[in-house]
């Protein structure tokens, strides 16, 4: 017969397995909300099953891969000896980066002008409530983001703060782009392949830069992706999303995101600045503001690394400490550390790739 401490721990890992399922779930929520619950769920596996932190960890940003914050803060919970310190500090830093960014955007706004954004976002919604407070007059083009139709709610939280919307199907952006002064949109993750975000994100950014019509992301360095780190293709999502019942011969193809190559984007709204696309591409190639990934992967020793291939390690085997592998997306994922001893805290990482 199992022991009460044998079923708690049971039911705690249900718990935990039934909230990682939710945040997979969860297609309406911004990354702010995943990344806060995803923060609690792991304060929860730290205090009651640590020895399953890694799993969860991974888990986590498996089930929401497109959301940079959640993959950073999961990589630095695993780097760290206080879990519910660390959530706290990476949650307490996001919402500041966040508000600053919100500050930033809201001055990007002209008096007088309509403005043009898409799905739902806290973030501009923070933005365009900002400048409405501070006395700027202007107006909003919503569209409506099938398939989930998040521009419902973006329509309806500035209509309660006195805002005047439009509110749009998404195939009337371009017609209507005309219209807009400036289009904000948000930012779910960041990398030198581009903006991650709402799909439809992408059209409305090409269509603003053939119209001429400034279009700027809202994206905080939390949600910056490590320089090795990829979201893997999307899966495609429930069909029932778009058609209600099977049709004969249709295949419904139903994706969320899409990824907006840098260069469609008139600047990047970061807690630093606005940045040039060339300027954030520069900063994310750098990685130096994104936590390494070492800790998302297996531990394994030096002598397993050499077995890798050559371009796994840049053509040199590294020797003498071990270092870390993982597997995503048919990626060979390395992290070792170089010229350290385990007495030598500050180790330099160098995280290093190649296809498998």
């Amino acid at each position: 017969m199992a022991n009460s401490r044998t079923i708690v721990s049971d039911v705690r890992a249900i718990q935990l397995r039934a909230g990682i399922d939710e945040i997979r779930n969860d297609r309406a929520s911004g990354a702010a909300k995943q990344t806060q619950r995803a923060a609690k769920l792991l304060v929860e596996c730290a205090e009651y099953a640590p020895e399953d932190l890694p799993e969860i960890a991974r888990a986590l940003t498996a089930a929401q891969p497109a959301i940079g914050s959640l993959l950073n803060l999961s990589a630095l919970v695993l780097r760290s000896p206080d879990v519910p310190a660390a959530c706290r500090e990476f949650l307490e830093s996001m919402d500041r980066s966040t508000a600053r960014v919100a500050q930033i955007a809201a001055a990007l706004v002209p008096d007088g002008a309509t403005v043009m954004t898409h799905s739902f976002s806290s973030t501009v919604l923070t933005a365009l409530r900002g400048a409405w407070w501070g006395g700027k007059r202007f107006s909003v083009i919503c569209p409506e983001s099938r398939p989930i139709c998040e521009g419902i709610a973006m329509a309806a939280s500035l209509g309660i703060a006195g805002i005047p919307v439009s509110f749009i199907a998404d195939s009337a952006i371009h017609r209507v782009l005309p219209e807009a002064q400036l289009v904000l949109v948000s930012a779910d993750a960041a990398s030198p392949r581009g903006i991650f975000n709402k799909t439809g994100t992408a059209l409305a950014a090409l269509a603003a830069r053939e119209l001429r019509v400034p279009v700027y992301a809202l994206c905080s360095s939390c949600k910056f992706l490590p320089p090795s780190s990829d979201p893997p293709p999307e899966t495609r999502k429930d069909p029932r999303e778009l058609l209600e019942r099977e049709l004969p011969h249709v295949t419904v193809v139903n994706y969320h995101f899409d990824v907006t190559p840098l260069d469609y984007f008139s600047g990047i709204v970061t807690e630093d600045g606005v940045l040039t696309p060339a300027e954030l591409g520069a900063r994310l190639v750098r990685g130096a503001d994104a936590p390494a990934e070492a800790a998302l992967a297996g531990p394994v020793s030096a002598e397993q690394v050499r077995q890798l291939t050559p371009e796994a390690v840049g053509g040199q085997a590294p020797v003498g400490f071990p270092g870390t592998v993982t597997y995503v997306d048919g990626a060979i994922h390395v992290m070792v550390v170089q010229d350290a001893s385990p007495s030598d805290a500050p180790a330099r990482l160098s995280a290093l790739r190649c296809r498998g």
